[in-house]
């Protein structure tokens, strides 16, 4: 869930996979990289992590960036997963 507190809009990306936008109903939209999140709403979405590494996961805009809304994504294989190769 992406929830936009503020009075401007963010366009959120998380880079190396795709996010599923769902409906209010839970049903699926759309399929994005960079979803837009307006002032003072919330947007469900999916992420199927199917993309091993480290991926930034930031706002588009570049002084929000600096303001700390830049992370890392961390997809690794799980130990279960692992396991069983």
């Amino acid at each position: 869930m992406l929830v936009n507190d503020s009075m401007m809009t963010h366009p959120i990306h998380l880079h190396g996979m795709w996010g599923e936008i769902a409906s209010e109903k839970d049903e699926f939209l759309v399929r994005k990289h960079t979803i837009t999140v307006q002032p003072g709403k919330r947007i469900a979405y999916w992420v199927t992590a199917d993309a091993l590494g480290h991926w930034a996961y930031h706002c588009h805009l570049l002084y929000h960036q600096e303001a700390g809304m830049f992370r890392e994504v961390r997809v690794e294989r799980s130990s279960k997963e692992g396991a069983q190769s």
